[in-house]
């Protein structure tokens, strides 16, 4: 059986949806050209560059947009119709004000759902394509240095290139110098193409006969095709967890806790050795040892555990931003929507996030436990809520 949704309401969700497509349009846009542009132009990017990155960036943006499009838009249109006197009209009507607001908490849930959607999976794919396109650019921009000035070189990392020619992606005649270790390793061979992995931090390096020379290990001469992988840091870095969606965050937080009960069980047992010998210096070694490790795992195991959270957490406030700005327009009946906006989003400035980014802080470092205190915020706007929606009712 079909669902007849009354004209008032479906005129309601009509506008909500309208206003607020209009409006995240306009927020996205400017945040696009005034910051994303200024912030690529800086650093050196060129407009079709950043054209084919955009693609990759908005999503990263549209969590921290979506929540002041909708509270936005909610005072926009239940503003304006309050302002017309549209609302008592409905309600001498025998209309009831819950009636009107459910469209926009309707919409609401929709985008926290959406937002959350966002948050685990869309941003960690869009990160990841940017690391391909920046892979690629590297790549370009490495190989138009070979072409131009025939070398390359970055201190930072101990490597240096010199070639005699660049064909198109091959390098003909390149030499490669580089440190491995605290040996340097000397590379030459007729022609060969590198290829960056930005993943395990390498470039691999595909050439034709040539040799690799090590310093104090002697000369390796080799026919035909050979790869070889050059590492431009010594350990791989930890993804950061936003980054990551939900379920490798929860697998990776299921790995630091056996890894966790495994060493501390080793860690019993070696010190039970040492105490058993009387090997005082391999004890305290043992112990500072474990500690070090626990800190590190421990750091780890919060950062992650406030992310998921978190994500559940923000993602609501879509919600819960209508939940506030629908019955509080309603309530001061003002046809100056902006009006509206400022005396509802001034006080989510500045009491919204920085609570919610203090306790975030605070979880991060494993004071406070984020699966309630990621929710203050939130339950602080629905108390808010209710207040102004009893007035609403009442009046």
């Amino acid at each position: 059986m079909a669902v007849k949704i009354p004209l008032l309401q479906r005129y309601l969700f009509t506008e909500i949806v309208r206003v607020f497509v209009f409006v995240l349009s306009c927020i996205t846009v400017l945040l696009v050209f005034v910051g994303v542009f200024q912030q690529a132009t800086e650093n050196g990017l060129g407009p079709l560059q950043v054209l084919k990155l955009l693609p990759f960036i908005i999503p990263s943006m549209l969590p921290f947009t979506i929540p002041a499009a909708m509270l936005l838009t909610v005072t926009v249109v239940y503003g304006r119709i309050a302002g017309d006197r549209e609302v008592v009209a409905a309600k001498a009507a025998g209309i009831h004000p819950m009636s009107l607001m459910w469209p926009a908490l309707l919409v609401g849930m929709m985008l926290s759902a959406g937002s959350f959607i966002l948050t685990d999976h869309v941003i960690p794919w869009s990160f990841k394509k940017i690391e391909e396109h920046a892979i690629t650019l590297m790549e370009d921009i490495f190989l138009e240095r070979l072409r131009t000035e025939h070398q390359f070189s970055d201190l930072k990392h101990g490597l240096h290139v010199t070639v005699a020619a660049v064909d198109g992606q091959t390098l003909i005649h390149p030499v490669f110098r580089y440190v491995k270790g605290t040996r340097v390793v000397t590379i030459r061979a007729e022609e060969a193409q590198i290829k960056l992995d930005l993943e395990h931090q390498q470039a691999l390096i595909r050439m034709r006969t040539g040799f690799i020379d090590i310093a104090g290990q002697g000369r390796v001469v080799f026919r035909g095709e050979k790869t070889e992988a050059i590492r431009w840091e010594r350990e791989e870095k930890e993804k950061k967890p936003r980054h990551l969606p939900i379920a490798k965050i929860e697998g990776e937080i299921s790995a630091i806790e056996l890894s966790k009960d495994e060493d501390g069980q080793r860690q019993a047992i070696e010190a039970l050795m040492a105490f058993t010998n009387a090997d005082f210096g391999r004890l305290v070694e043992t112990q500072a040892a474990g500690s070090i490790l626990q800190v590190a795992q421990e750091r780890r195991f919060f950062k992650l555990n406030t992310e998921v959270h978190s994500r559940y957490a923000l993602a609501c406030s879509c919600f819960f931003f209508a939940l506030l700005g629908t019955p509080f327009s309603i309530y001061y009946g003002k046809s100056q929507f902006l009006t509206n906006f400022l005396l509802c989003f001034i006080p989510i400035i500045c009491g919204y996030y920085p609570l919610m980014l203090g306790f975030m802080t605070q979880a991060k470092k494993g004071s406070l436990d984020p699966m309630w205190c990621m929710w203050v915020a939130n339950v602080l706007l629905a108390i808010g809520a209710l207040i102004v929606l009893r007035k609403v009712i009442r009046h």
